[in-house]
């Protein structure tokens, strides 16, 4: 539990500072309100992520299993229970704001196809390079075509995205048709961040690699998300990346 808090203190007290500065010299707005509740959700997030396995025992009911499954579907049910609230609480708030629709913006579904297809070669390339020649299970492939997407996605580029733009109000820029914000990218660092900085076992560990390459990943799908407008290719994309570095 302490490992857990110093690792999240450490990563969203580096997104504070960053806030911090940007709205001392004027190129972004910060809301406290807000602020805090995104401080607030993440802490819930990595929580349900790493002891809801607890409270949803899959590992203990099914011995076999090796990957974290209860704390991935607990992770799942806090975005779909925080969404829920926002529908009953927030005047006017749709869905959709959030990504949550099935619909693509206009032109949006050819460019997104694409850079999936590219994201997925990409990411193979770079598996081709590391593959340590393990054999992959049949958990393996179901874990990684499932959690991940349903998981991270919704709340990382849904639910989060939607609040923390509310909490740092800043103009967007267009990349390649996609209008990104501070916000936005706030949150890809810090999805870097929370792979490669750990502390653990007193003591603090820092991969450069895993925080370039997920910060590489989570820019790509932020990307698919701000180009569609919805969050079912950053799904899609995040599940495929994902199992196909299986495959190699």
């Amino acid at each position: 539990m302490i490992d857990f808090m110093m690792s999240l203190l450490a990563n969203t007290g580096a997104i504070a500072i960053v806030v911090l500065i940007l709205s001392i010299t004027g190129l972004i707005k910060a809301r406290l309100k807000w602020a805090l509740l995104s401080l607030v959700l993440i802490s819930l997030y990595f929580a349900a992520l790493f002891m809801g396995g607890q409270l949803i025992p899959l590992n203990q009911a099914f011995p076999g299993l090796s990957y974290n499954w209860g704390g991935k579907v607990s992770a799942i049910l806090l975005w779909i229970v925080t969404l829920v609230l926002l529908l009953k609480l927030r005047n006017n708030f749709n869905a959709a704001e959030a990504g949550f629709t099935f619909s693509q913006r206009p032109g949006s579904t050819v460019p997104a196809a694409i850079a999936t297809i590219l994201f997925v070669a990409i990411h193979i390339v770079i598996s081709l390079s590391l593959s340590d020649s393990s054999i992959s299970t049949t958990e393996d492939f179901l874990f990684q075509m499932t959690m991940p997407g349903l998981d991270e996605e919704p709340m990382f580029r849904g639910i989060l995205l939607y609040i923390m733009s509310l909490a740092i109000v800043s103009s967007r820029f267009n990349v390649l048709g996609a209008k990104i914000n501070v916000a936005g990218l706030l949150l890809v660092v810090l999805f870097g961040l929370v792979h490669g900085v750990m502390y653990s076992n007193g003591e603090w560990q820092f991969s450069s690699f895993p925080i370039m390459i997920t910060g590489a990943y989570g820019f790509v799908l932020l990307w698919l998300r701000e180009r569609t407008g919805s969050l079912v290719f950053p799904i899609i994309a995040h599940n495929l990346v994902n199992s196909s570095g299986l495959l190699v």
